[in-house]
């Protein structure tokens, strides 16, 4: 996260690679982070979404006015722990959970966090995954920044 990201309005656009780039792998055992959806992966792996309603006028879930020209973007970041079978599927998802929270709250920009969905099945291609939604609400611009 650059210091200009510190500070101003991210266009919904943007969100997202800002996003795998705070996520990025630093170690050689941190997951992958996938900008896009896909029809295949091998997990333990990260996925960006949109969540629904993706985009949100003017407002906070609380109702407090943001302004015109800006909107609430709500990210789903998808941590996949493994197949569901047998072993440790909790708690490597416990740590793609923790490390999700823990990189994003660290960042400079301010990321806030709205929820943490409980672990659940999610299927890919046919595949059922072990994993869990981090839902972040985002004040963003949409088609460039505010005036």
């Amino acid at each position: 996260m650059t210091a200009a990201h510190a500070t101003t309005l991210l266009d919904v656009a943007e969100i997202r690679d800002v996003a795998a780039g705070v996520l990025a792998p630093e170690l050689e055992t941190d997951p992958p982070v996938l900008v896009d959806a896909v029809d295949s992966l091998t997990p333990p792996a990260i996925m960006l979404l949109w969540g629904d309603p993706w985009l949100t006028p003017g407002a906070t879930p609380a109702g407090r006015v943001m302004g015109p020209c800006v909107w609430s973007a709500r990210l789903h970041v998808l941590c996949l722990a493994g197949r569901v079978e047998p072993g440790p599927g909790i708690r490597t998802l416990e740590q793609l959970v923790g490390l999700v929270v823990g990189r994003l709250a660290g960042d400079t920009y301010t990321w806030p966090l709205e929820t943490v969905s409980a672990p659940r099945v999610f299927e890919i291609s046919g595949i059922a995954y072990l994993g869990a939604r981090v839902g972040y609400l985002i004040p963003a611009a949409v088609g460039g920044n505010p005036s």
